[in-house]
């Protein structure tokens, strides 16, 4: 029996990894959800067999889906002049949303959303992270105001993108004026600090959802992990040198410094930076709400890791 997934966010990063894991994977079909079906990305993917609808999920309530991925933007309303508290309870409300629209498809048997850890509850209370916080704060929502929908449920994570140091200038390295060549890479957190990483995320998210969706006996009320790394600042430039064969040299600044120079963005960046120094390895955080790698049978060579994804983006991460 065939079966369909409708994919919140189809022409983006995390929902376009997900649409092409499943678009030639046997027994799914794919339906795209975007504002733009016009959009050069959708109507790539509608060449590809992709079932492209415009508008949100409400648009597929009758049309009978089995699975639902579910992902949202806070830095979309970050960038239109909110504050961080703003833009996430914006996201907040629109991921209720998506949600609850979710619980009302009679046909459903699996939703998949992607969230983010606790930083307030994790730093005590220390450290929050508006985009992480109100993105959780969904979790408790659904577990406490839609019951039905949390039992068919698979909340991911991802760690850190490793496509950022090409494509992201937050966190680009960047050749340092008069220096004969060198590079320095300037981040709001201690050189020895751990990132979880989550690789490539067109092909590892992708890879996780669909093995959850296969293996949903285990995945089904659990938190999966989409990484490949964990690393130190230092160790992830080692990385980036020798895939660049530029030398580089890692340069931390404070909080207040970074959020000088890139306002809001880098005061939220750095922000999960200082707060994650106290909570590294996401999958020790709570072990019993964890879905691991082993649980869906997911082999090291089904994942492109860091080290892989910096040979793939090649010249782009150190291009002007």
């Amino acid at each position: 029996m065939t079966r369909t997934i409708a994919v919140v966010g189809s022409t983006g990063q995390q929902g376009g990894a997900v649409v092409h894991a499943l678009l030639h994977a046997k027994g799914w079909k794919v339906r795209g959800i975007t504002r733009n079906i016009s959009s050069q990305k959708a109507k790539g993917l509608a060449a590809q067999g992709v079932d492209m609808v415009a508008g949100d999920i409400d648009d597929t309530k009758s049309l009978g889906v089995q699975a639902i991925f579910g992902v949202t933007n806070f830095w979309e309303h970050l960038g239109q002049g909110l504050d961080a508290d703003a833009a996430g309870e914006k996201e907040a409300e629109q991921a209720f949303n998506i949600a609850t629209a979710a619980s009302q498809i009679t046909t459903l048997e699996h939703y998949l959303f992607s969230t983010l850890p606790k930083a307030r509850e994790l730093s005590k209370g220390q450290r929050p992270v508006p985009h992480m916080d109100h993105k959780a704060g969904v979790d408790d929502r659904i577990r406490k105001e839609l019951p039905d929908l949390a039992a068919k449920t698979t909340f991911v994570w991802l760690g850190w993108y490793a496509a950022n140091m090409a494509s992201f200038p937050l966190v680009r390295p960047f050749e340092l004026p008069l220096s004969g060549g060198n590079w320095v890479w300037m981040q709001p957190s201690p050189a020895d600090a751990c990132l979880p990483i989550c690789g490539d995320v067109k092909v590892n998210l992708g890879t996780y959802v669909r093995a959850a969706l296969d293996h949903s006996d285990k995945s089904i009320g659990k938190y999966v992990n989409v990484r490949t790394d964990r690393m130190t600042f230092t160790e992830i430039l080692k990385v980036w040198s020798s895939a660049t064969g530029k030398h580089a040299q890692y340069i931390p600044v404070s909080v207040e410094a970074f959020e000088s120079l890139w306002g809001s963005y880098g005061r939220e960046m750095a922000l999960q930076y200082f707060s994650g120094e106290l909570w590294p390895d996401w999958d020790e955080l709570d072990p019993s709400k964890m879905c691991s790698r082993a649980d869906l049978l997911i082999a090291d060579e089904d994942l492109v890791n860091l080290k892989g994804e910096f040979e793939l983006l090649g010249t782009k991460l150190s291009s002007a």
